[in-house]
Order: C-alpha cells, then structure tokens, then sequence
C-alpha cells in the first residue's frame, strides 16, 4: 500500500468515524430531549392536578370551616350557659339565628356540606369528621333531655360541650393541613374541662 492509498483510507476511516460520531449524537441528543419532553409532561400535568386539588380543598375548606365556626360558637355558648361561667361570655341568645339551631341540625348542615366536598377531602380529614359526629351523636341526647326538663345525670352538659368544641379545633387543624398550612387552632384552647361524664376527674 503507497502513501496515497494509506491517506485514502485513513480519509475514509475518518469520514465514517465522523458521521457516526453525529449520528450517535443526534440518536442520544434525541433520546435525552424526548425523555426531558416526556418528564416536562408529567410534571406540567402532576402540577396542574395540584392546583386543581388544591382549589378544590380551598373551597372545601371555606364551606366548611363557616359551618364548624358556627358549631364552635354554639358550643362555647352553651358551655357558657350550663357552666359556672362569666356573665360576660356570650349566651346561647346572643347568637345569630343561623347558629341558634339544636346540635342535630348542626350535625346534619355539617354532613350536607362535607358530603358535597368529601371527594377532595384527605382521609385523615374524614377520619377527624367522623369522631366529631360521634361525639355529637352524645350530645343528641343530652339536648333531648334538656328540651324535655330532665336532668341529665349521666352527662355534663358542660363539659360536653367543651369535648365537641374541642374536636372542632382539630378537624379545623386537618382542612388547614390539607391546605399545606401549620397547625394555627389550639385544640385545648378556652377549655377548661374536656370530661363528658359529670362526677369524674
């Protein structure tokens, strides 16, 4: 082999090594931008499920929380009326007519409006909704007594009160954690007895 044909060949080995060069390059540029395309699409689509839910829970937790302040309200109200209680504090007369319902229909304007947000709502959040409802379920009873002149000896009416209040202040703490805010409602907080039993410590 003379030296023009060496060059000849050394130019071929080159001139392939080239092309293949770009070509693998454009096969990896491709695959990288294609799986970079296909990431940047689950991504847009994970974010825009996001804000959906989010929005969702918003307006879950704006219908909500309006109902269970009311329930909050009524309870502080009645702690305050069958308890030794300031004189100051608000009265089960000073609320306005929509919260001056019985704790059944408390209940079940709290049901109506949890059922046309549950889909969106966390199960932690339904977890701390149903242990509201059965701790008002007691309540049912104490105010049946009440509306009839019994006196409910089983039941504090106080203290009860003060147990559902406080429940309220950790399902309000759920929807905020839903929300992806900290915990801003002390469940303790304007308690002073949390026992539903009346004679027990």
């Amino acid at each position: 082999m003379n030296l023009t044909d060496l060059f000849s060949v050394s130019a071929i080995v080159g001139g392939t090594a080239t092309v293949l060069g770009w070509w693998l390059k454009t096969r990896i540029d491709t695959s990288i931008r294609h799986e970079y395309d296909k990431f940047l699409e689950l991504f847009k689509a994970e974010q825009k499920r996001s804000d959906i839910l989010h929005a969702e829970r918003l307006e879950a937790f704006k219908l909500l929380s309006s109902k269970l302040l009311g329930l909050r309200r009524y309870c502080h109200a009645n702690s305050a009326e069958y308890g030794e209680r300031s004189e100051f504090e608000p009265r089960p007369d000073s609320l306005p007519k929509s919260e001056r319902i019985s704790l059944l229909q408390h209940h079940e304007l709290l049901v109506r409006a949890m059922e046309e947000r549950e889909l969106f709502l966390s199960p932690d959040v339904r977890e701390e909704f149903h242990k509201l409802f059965n701790k008002m379920g007691l309540g049912f009873n104490l105010e049946l007594w009440l509306c009839s002149g019994n006196d409910p000896q089983e039941l504090n009416a106080e203290s009860l009160y003060n147990l559902i209040a406080k429940h309220v202040n950790i399902v309000m703490n759920a929807l905020y954690k839903d929300l992806g805010f900290p915990e801003v409602v002390s469940p303790n907080k304007a308690l002073k007895s949390l026992t539903p039993l009346a004679g027990t410590d």
